[in-house]
Parts: C-alpha cells; structure tokens; sequence
C-alpha cells in the first residue's frame, strides 16, 4: 500500500544520496592523483577502478584510500 510506496522513494533517495557522494569522493581523489602523481583524469579513473577490481574493494573504498594517504599509484 502506500506505506510501501514511501518506504521505496525513501530507499531510492537514500541510494541516490550515496551515489553522488560517491561520485564526489572518486572525483576528490582523480583530482589528487592528478595533481599529486601527474596523472591525466583518465589514468587516474583508470588506477582507482583497476585497485578497486584488483582488491575487490568498491571505487569508493579505494578512492578514500586515495585521499587518506594511503594509497599511490607505485
């Protein structure tokens, strides 16, 4: 009913919410690839999804990583 109808735009605005910080957060750390590494925006998108499928890890994961310092291009 119109409980569950609520519950589901709810649930997809929150999944939306998370898809744009996420989104945010991969371009945060392209940018300090790019900057820190002299990498173009295409081979830093490219290091965060290949660590990202190398560690089964999500690109947010990675891309935090990233901004943390913990994690450079070798």
């Amino acid at each position: 009913g119109r409980f569950k109808e609520l519950k589901a735009l709810h649930d997809q605005a929150t999944s939306l919410e998370d898809q744009l910080e996420t989104r945010k957060i991969v371009d945060r750390a392209k940018g300090h690839l790019m900057d820190e590494n002299a990498l173009s925006e295409a081979d830093a998108f490219s290091f965060i999804q290949r660590t990202a499928m190398a560690e089964r890890q999500t690109m947010r994961q990675v891309a935090e990583r990233v901004l943390s310092g913990d994690l450079a291009p070798a």
